[in-house]
């Protein structure tokens, strides 16, 4: 049985993710700061043990990574993040600093502390980027910028993790119907006209699911895609297509 570490894990993108790979055999350890949410998790899903953990706090990860020591760990998704969108004029160095230790410095520093299991099983890494990266729109500044380091440094560790056995690539979603995004669920008029715009502004004529994230997240992390690294894999309905 192969064992895999996912980040963000209690919502969204994550929670999916963290079925999907349940659902394969995988024995799952769910990292996410909400303790209920991940319990509720747990009891949905086969061979799945919950850890709270704030992975913004460096002694949090350093206890995590206790933890763990000893347990073969095949595989780590790096899920966790947030998104806080923000126009410049509100725009301040807090907003920057949330965006960079939730989007980059989590991942960078559970990768750090997860890389000796991951060097000894010649392991997988798989990062959750975003289309923004590439292609930023008006508010997104600190996170889209974020993310296009997230990208960048996955395929810094595509190079230095290759001589090793190590691969490492990124999933960009694009829209996804996640509670990331305020409009999402909303009975407000206003978020759901929001809503209905989104789902037109997508050449493939909806907004993504978090089941259209996970087959391909397994597909990427499976002995499937043992020559793959360094790759950037747009999930996102077409819309980088649209100018």
């Amino acid at each position: 049985m192969e064992n895999i570490v996912i980040s963000g894990a209690s919502s969204g993108i994550g929670s999916e993710i963290v079925r999907y790979f349940s659902q394969k055999g995988w024995t799952v350890y769910m990292v996410a700061r909400n303790q209920e949410k991940l319990d509720q998790l747990a009891k949905e899903c086969k061979n799945a043990t919950p850890i709270a953990c704030d992975l913004t706090d460096p002694s949090a990860i350093k206890t995590l990574k206790e933890k763990l020591e000893g347990q073969p760990i095949d595989a780590l998704i790096n899920n966790a993040g947030i998104f806080q969108p923000c126009p410049i004029e509100d725009d301040n160095d807090e907003v920057w600093e949330n965006h960079f230790q939730s989007n980059l410095m989590s991942a960078v520093r559970l990768t750090r502390a997860l890389w000796p299991q991951l060097k000894e099983s010649k392991g997988v890494i798989l990062n959750i980027s975003s289309t923004l990266a590439m292609r930023p729109i008006p508010n997104t500044a600190a996170y889209s910028a974020i993310k296009a380091a997230m990208s960048n440094w996955t395929q810094a560790l595509a190079l230095e993790g290759a001589p090793l056995g190590i691969r490492a690539n990124a999933i960009c979603p694009g829209i996804i119907d996640t509670p990331i995004h305020s409009y999402v669920g909303s009975p407000k008029p206003e978020d759901q006209e929001l809503y209905q715009t989104m789902q037109k502004a997508q050449p493939l004529g909806r907004t993504g699911k978090v089941t259209d994230i996970a087959p391909m997240a397994y597909q990427l992390v499976s002995k499937d895609s043992q020559w793959i690294t360094g790759t950037l894999l747009n999930i996102d309905g077409g819309i980088l297509l649209n100018s």
